[in-house]
């Protein structure tokens, strides 16, 4: 198949690297076009009034590797639009440093760039994993998630869908099976700090998130606190995600 890969965290995330020798280690095509800079948290945010500078660079198992100074869904798009030979057959956006749970599905970069290519009709999945997953988890996790990807090519996921994948940082033998489930309805906690520069000018600083980790329970983030690899249908307009159970079996 012909894969786009894309994340938030930039072109130079080891996470996106695992990804991409993953998903070339499974015989794919791969095309990799993610931001030249960190561009977390810009949800689906894309460049309208400026051009947008893109440099071809180098990347272990990809086919073709762009940094293109612009945001997730910049790169997806200009990715299926203009650098892929032919419109890809997956997107797979990440894998993301940080769970992307509950209410930060709406501010994720790297699930806007997915809901981009579903928009588009392309099979889309985004791909997040907390800082400390041990190696062998995540690669675990990378090739699992290629692998299942494969199956959401032909698979009847609701329409327009993103396929959203968490695995807990647990060491391989704590890892439990995954599970479909709905996203936790927990607020991140957040403020800004108010400083003064040396100059005497006013700033404000985003603080640490904090979440309240009394999350819903049978949600994303209360499975992934048990230890298991968490998947959800996003939907425009949402969907029972039982339903869908069969999409995990048999892997």
């Amino acid at each position: 198949m012909n894969i786009l890969l894309v994340n938030d965290d930039g072109f130079d995330s080891p996470f996106l690297q695992l990804l991409c020798r993953a998903t070339a280690a499974r015989g794919h095509h791969v095309t990799v076009c993610a931001p030249a800079t960190q561009q977390s948290a810009k949800s689906h945010a894309y460049t309208v009034f400026q051009p947008l500078l893109a440099q071809k660079r180098q990347m272990d198992g990809a086919d073709q590797a762009w940094a293109i100074e612009g945001t997730p869904v910049d790169c997806c798009r200009i990715g299926f639009m203009s650098i892929c030979d032919k419109r890809p057959d997956l997107v797979i956006s990440g894998i993301n440093h940080g769970y992307n749970t509950g209410f930060a599905v709406y501010v994720s970069g790297t699930v806007g760039a997915a809901r981009e290519a579903a928009f588009q009709g392309i099979p889309a999945m985004a791909l997040s994993a907390e800082y400390q997953t041990p190696p062998e988890t995540l690669s675990f996790f990378a090739d699992w998630a290629v692998t299942l990807a494969e199956r959401l090519v032909n698979y009847p996921a609701p329409a327009f869908s993103v396929c959203n994948l968490n695995v807990p940082p647990v060491p391989m033998f704590e890892l439990k099976e995954p599970r479909m489930c709905n996203i936790t309805r927990n607020l991140y906690k957040d403020s800004y700090e108010h400083r003064k520069s040396p100059r005497g000018d006013d700033y404000f600083w985003l603080t640490p998130l904090e979440q309240d980790y009394e999350s819903t329970p049978g949600s994303d983030q209360d499975l992934l606190s048990r230890g298991h690899i968490t998947c959800t249908f996003l939907t425009p307009d949402g969907c029972d995600q039982q339903k869908y159970a069969d999409f995990l079996t048999g892997l």
